[in-house]
């Protein structure tokens, strides 16, 4: 980091992310509502204002005396349809359970009360990480008594499909609240009571027959302890949380993985290098170092099993920059006794329109971007992340758009649209970013994910290698404003494939037959090569 901006950039850069948004000195986005949980059991104005919100909350209008419900979420502004109107559905993509697939969504419902998954199965999701967290005040709403209160949790994670795996969050805290926790600490004003907690949640829901949720048909076998740590204010102690948190769920699901909250990414609202979420190797260890490198010091080696950083950005290749923050993340993994840790991102983001955000000076910090720079986006963060090593992607906000509902950029990274905000074409509407997302699982589903081999990442030229059922696979693209000519070579085939993997329109709602939305061609090989002319869209080359 250059010596202008390491004594000022403390004062403009925000560290942001799904779970909350916290401000180092001056805001940029537009503050949240004071209720920031669905379940707290306050029907709140907003919550009033749309039922469909939180309607658990609003049943009969309860009041802010009575705080009788169970469940909790960060805030969302998801709508329910109206009455009478589905989202239609295209012919579904297969499921598999196995764990090794690296296709996530958060979350991979399209409402708190939707428990059909039926557009996730379709385009193929097979990691969930829901929205609503596991947090201890909305399960044990008196400490003095040892009841705990599964009733909106077990409705919820209940519902989650079979097919599905679920990456849930477990916290002691969403803010602050003195009975659970100390003051400006994660910590539990009685550790005893919420490590009983975690164990009770645990092996509820571990799937090994003592003391289950009844008619659990779904386990959840991987837990992620809170969400951006280094994005609460100062908040102390998060490492020793994450320690008692991952030794009591060990103690009762050995074979469960612990993954640590993930490191929000840091974003610059003044523009000393580049207004948006930032993405330069040193300005982002800078934030970095100063928040979250000190959980893994002081964990050292020990706390946790997958490591969980979050990326977003633009479609200008503010992807690509996330190659050089892997690398370092690795070498500090490996520092502080984590070297063998996989690595996932559970909070990865693009999107489509102009999201409403804005600098203090008025600037806005996000372009205005197509359906289809947002759908090329989210290929190349599934397929750049995943030929570097890292194991699971999970697009956030969410397969349907609709985060705080305040036209921001997560209110615009969704998969379909909420009917809501700013270049909206109408509920239930999907995205171009929709077809692509299932377009890549068809294809890709079942890869030798430890062996993608890259071929070509130079002059704005990027191919990739898959080996999927004894056939190989390529993914290419151009980051070029011109045409590019590729070779392929080493094709084991008489003839490819070739398909477009953003579809032929220029919106998602132009799309009638999947099965025709794409644009293909079949080429013979000569010698085993062929050779494309890429464009402004990723290809996928099939051997036949």
């Amino acid at each position: 980091m250059s010596k202008l901006i390491a004594p000022i950039i403390i004062t403009v850069i925000i560290v942001v992310g799904i779970g909350a948004f916290s401000i180092l000195q001056k805001p940029a986005f537009p503050e949240p509502r004071t209720n920031k949980l669905c379940g707290d059991g306050i029907c709140d104005a907003n919550e009033k204002a749309n039922p469909n919100l939180c309607p658990q909350d609003c049943q009969g209008q309860t009041t802010a005396q009575q705080k009788n419900q169970p469940t909790a979420t960060p805030t969302t502004s998801q709508t329910q349809p109206p009455s009478g109107l589905s989202i239609p559905a295209t012919p579904s993509a297969p499921l598999s359970s196995a764990k090794d697939s690296p296709f996530g969504m958060h979350p991979a419902h399209i409402s708190m009360q939707d428990s059909t998954y039926k557009e996730a199965k379709d385009i193929g999701v097979k990691w969930h990480r829901p929205s609503m967290y596991m947090v201890w005040s909305a399960v044990q709403k008196d400490l003095n008594s040892q009841n705990y209160n599964f009733t909106a949790f077990d409705k919820y994670y209940g519902g989650v499909q079979s097919g599905i795996n679920i990456l849930a969050n477990i916290t002691s805290r969403m803010k602050q609240e003195s009975e659970y926790t100390l003051a400006n600490s994660f910590l539990p004003t009685d550790e005893q009571k919420y490590l009983n907690f975690v164990k009770a949640v645990v092996e509820r829901y571990d799937g090994d027959g003592i003391d289950d949720m009844q008619g659990l048909k779904n386990p959840i076998l991987y837990w992620q302890v809170g969400n951006e740590p280094n994005n609460k204010g100062g908040v102390k102690d998060f490492a020793k949380l994450q320690k008692i948190t991952y030794q009591a769920i060990k103690e009762v699901c050995p074979q469960c993985k612990v993954l640590i909250g993930g490191a929000a990414q840091p974003i610059d609202t003044l523009g000393l290098k580049t207004l948006g979420f930032v993405s330069k190797t040193d300005d982002y260890f800078y934030e970095f170092g100063k928040s979250y490198e000190s959980y893994l010091k002081e964990l050292n080696g020990e706390g946790f099993d997958i490591f969980d950083f979050h990326w977003y950005g633009e479609a200008d290749g503010d992807y690509r920059k996330l190659g050089a923050v892997y690398e370092q993340i690795k070498i500090l993994l490996k520092k502080y006794g984590f070297g063998n840790a996989p690595v996932w991102i559970t909070e990865m983001g693009a999107y489509s329109g102009e999201p409403s955000d804005k600098s203090p000076k008025g600037e806005k910090l996000f372009s205005y971007q197509t359906e289809t720079q947002q759908a090329a986006d989210y290929l190349k963060r599934f397929v750049y992340p995943l030929s570097l090593g890292i194991e699971k992607i999970f697009p956030a906000f969410g397969l349907i758009e609709g985060f705080k509902g305040n036209d921001g950029y997560f209110d615009h990274t969704g998969f379909i649209y909420e009917g809501k905000g700013s270049n909206d074409l109408g509920y239930g509407v999907k995205k171009l970013s929709y077809y692509t997302y299932k377009k890549m699982v068809e294809i890709l589903e079942g890869s030798d994910w430890n062996n993608i081999q890259t071929i070509q990442e130079s002059d704005g030229v990027y191919v990739y290698k898959f080996q999927k059922g004894g056939k190989k696979i390529w993914v290419a693209w151009n980051d070029n404003p011109a045409e590019k000519q590729i070779t392929i070579t080493g094709i084991g085939a008489q003839q490819v494939k070739i398909t477009e993997a953003v579809p032929k329109y220029e919106s998602g709602k132009d799309v009638t037959d999947y099965s025709t939305a794409f644009n293909t061609e079949t080429k013979s090989a000569s010698n085993g090569k062929i050779t494309i002319t890429l464009k402004d869209k990723p290809v996928f080359v099939e051997e036949k």
